[in-house]
């Protein structure tokens, strides 16, 4: 789910936070309040995580960002991927004798240097679906539960594109139908039109209460940024760690800023965006939930 709701947890820094790469490379991360401490330590070890407990100021402030970890009736942990910049700082204030490693931490670190890659210019964005080329940057959905993400093409085939997820290059590149793929504005987005509120929540993996997925009447897809208006159907950023895309619905227009409403999740509260800031999904793409 988008991440829009208050977690009762996150008032407050967890005292235990677990972290690290799992098997693809790609780096996870959550906070454990105290109800929760003792199980996630003890599933570190399953999960080769690593375990930082800290009354660091830095600490409590980096674990402040991270998502809520979950405990299920089963004991089972779940601990969702984060941002390789958060996982990083994570990596950078973890002191040897208060982060206690279930894998090697060398593998962890390590594996963070790998990804690390000195900065390049800003990719190209398509301002057509037609017109999608190889280095390019779009937005792919992972599965209808798990929402969209900022896409790198890797190589173009006629109609099918291959692509890599952007922040996790080490995940192995996957393919989709140009029509499939939701496009970012192609023009430069000003401070004002990048910047989204800030609110400490979480994305759809991590679960939330009471926000149950409904049905809904299929929305108009609009083919430009300047077409989008009231009741059209546009991906917008989640304001979670993950930096997900949703499927949203403008439901007021002011000039060029928009409230929405996130098309399955209808009782989450509204959210802010700038036209620029939205991305479009192909009118020619099968509909599909």
């Amino acid at each position: 789910m988008p991440a829009n709701a208050k977690h009762p947890a996150a008032a407050a820094p967890s005292p235990v936070v677990l972290f690290g790469i799992d098997s693809h490379g790609k780096p996870k991360a959550a906070r454990f309040g105290h109800r929760h401490a003792t199980l996630a330590i003890k599933a570190a070890s399953q999960l080769q995580l690593r375990v930082l407990a800290s009354d660091d100021p830095r600490v409590a402030e980096i674990a402040a960002r991270l998502p809520v970890g979950r405990v299920h009736a089963t004991g089972r942990t779940f601990v969702p991927f984060i941002r390789r910049d958060l996982y990083d700082k994570l990596v950078a204030i973890a002191p040897n004798g208060n982060s206690r490693p279930s894998a090697s931490p060398a593998i962890a670190v390590s594996a963070a240097a790998a990804e690390t890659k000195p900065p390049k210019a800003a990719p190209n964005r398509p301002g057509h679906w037609d017109k999608i080329s190889v280095g390019d940057l779009v937005v792919a959905q992972e599965t209808s539960e798990d929402g969209w993400y900022e896409a790198i093409v890797v190589e173009a085939s006629g109609e099918m594109i291959t692509v890599r997820w952007r922040d996790y290059p080490r995940v192995r590149s996957f393919v989709r139908h140009r029509n499939r793929l939701g496009l970012l504005y192609p023009g430069a987005a000003t401070p004002a039109e990048a910047k989204t509120p800030a609110k400490p929540a979480a994305p759809a993996k991590q679960g939330s209460p009471g926000a149950a997925k409904q049905e809904a009447e299929p929305q108009a897809l609009p083919k430009t940024w300047q077409a989008i208006d009231i009741g059209h159907l546009v991906l917008a950023k989640d304001d979670g760690p993950w930096e997900s895309w949703w499927e949203a619905v403008p439901v007021e227009k002011a000039s060029d800023s928009f409230r929405l409403r996130w098309r399955d999740y209808p009782k989450m509260p509204l959210i802010e965006r700038k036209r620029f800031g939205l991305a479009l999904i192909c009118p020619e793409a099968p509909r599909s939930r």
